[in-house]
C-alpha cells in the first residue's frame, strides 16, 4: 500500500495533481476579462471596517482565481452565479455615482454549464 506522500509524488510526476489554492485576481484595467466556472463565494468583512462583501472563486484555464467585485456588483449579479456554470466577467472601470462615491462596473455573461456538472444555486460560506 502506498503512503499519502508516495501517492502525491506519483500524482505530481503524472501531472494529475490539481492545484486548488486560488490566486488573487485584482481588477485593474478596463477590458480585463476572466472566463471560468463558478465554484463558490464567501462573505468577507472589510479590513477598513466599512462592511462586508463577497469573495468569489472561479476555475479558469490558468487555475483557480479568487476576487471581489464590490458590494454594488454583489447585489446586481453575485447572487445569480451557479456552481458549475461558466461565466465571462469583463471589468469596465469605475463609474462615479456621486461626488464622493465610485463603483466598479462589469459586464457579466453566462456561457453555460460545464459538461457533466450538476448546477445548483450557490451557497454562502
Amino acid at each position: 500500500m502506498l503512503t499519502y506522500k508516495e501517492m502525491y509524488a506519483r500524482a505530481v510526476k503524472a501531472k494529475t495533481a490539481r492545484q486548488l489554492t486560488p490566486v488573487y485576481l485584482e481588477w485593474k484595467t478596463p477590458k480585463q476579462q476572466m472566463v471560468g466556472s463558478f465554484i463558490s463565494r464567501g462573505q468577507v468583512t472589510s479590513s477598513t471596517g466599512t462592511g462586508t462583501y463577497f469573495q468569489y472563486v472561479f476555475e479558469t484555464d490558468e487555475g483557480n482565481v479568487k476576487f471581489h467585485l464590490g458590494s454594488n456588483a454583489d447585489n446586481d449579479v453575485g447572487a445569480a452565479f451557479i456552481p458549475g456554470v461558466i461565466y465571462s466577467i469583463t471589468y469596465l472601470g469605475q463609474e462615479e455615482i456621486s461626488t464622493t462615491r465610485r463603483v466598479n462596473k462589469y459586464n457579466v455573461e453566462e456561457i453555460g454549464p460545464v459538461a457533466g456538472h450538476s448546477s445548483e444555486p450557490a451557497q454562502e460560506s
